[in-house]
Order: C-alpha cells, then structure tokens, then sequence
C-alpha cells in the first residue's frame, strides 16, 4: 500500500540523514555551514514521519542544535566540546528513533 511505501522510504531516509550527520561530525566537520544544512535535512526527515508524539525526543534535540547553529555565523564553528556533545545528542537521538519503529511494528 501506498502509505506503507511512503513510510518506509521516509523511515529510510531519516536513517540516512542521521547518519549522515554523525559521520560528519565524526570526521571533525566544525563549520555552521556544514552541519547546519545536514542537521536541517534531518529536521526535516523527522517532521514527515507519520504519527510521532508532539514531544518526540530526536525532534527535540535536533531542534535544539539547529536554533544554537542558526544564531552564529556560517563562517563560525562549534568547538570540541559542543561537537563532542552533538554527537552524543544524535546517537541518542537516533537510538530513540529505532527504539520508536520497533514500538510501532
């Protein structure tokens, strides 16, 4: 059914943004103007999937990260710590994102 393949195809594609993302800040990417457009694909990813409760926690914390990001400058980045935290954030993030499709099934 089409609902079921729009899901799927949405589910696949909030996996890869996220994955994405941390593998970006995995590899030392420190810039606003690089993380900001991958964490905003994301944000995006997350607000189309179907059914997630208003306080969702990847959107949260997604969120949270883009409002830091979006208040400096493209040229600005983010120090070892808040990169350190960033990652901490989507990993949980994400865990709770899989932890979200299985409650589903």
């Amino acid at each position: 059914d089409d609902t079921g393949h729009h899901v799927a195809v949405t589910v696949a594609e909030t996996v890869q943004h996220f994955i994405t993302t941390m593998d970006a800040v995995k590899l030392e990417q420190r810039a606003v103007d690089e993380l900001q457009p991958l964490l905003s694909d994301l944000m995006h990813a997350l607000t189309r999937l179907p059914d997630t409760p208003n306080d969702f926690e990847p959107n949260r914390k997604v969120s949270k990260w883009l409002q830091k990001l979006n208040a400096m400058r493209a040229v600005e980045q983010i120090d070892e710590d808040d990169a350190r935290q960033l990652y901490l954030d989507l990993d949980s993030a994400y865990a709770e994102f899989t932890r979200y499709l299985k409650k589903k099934k």
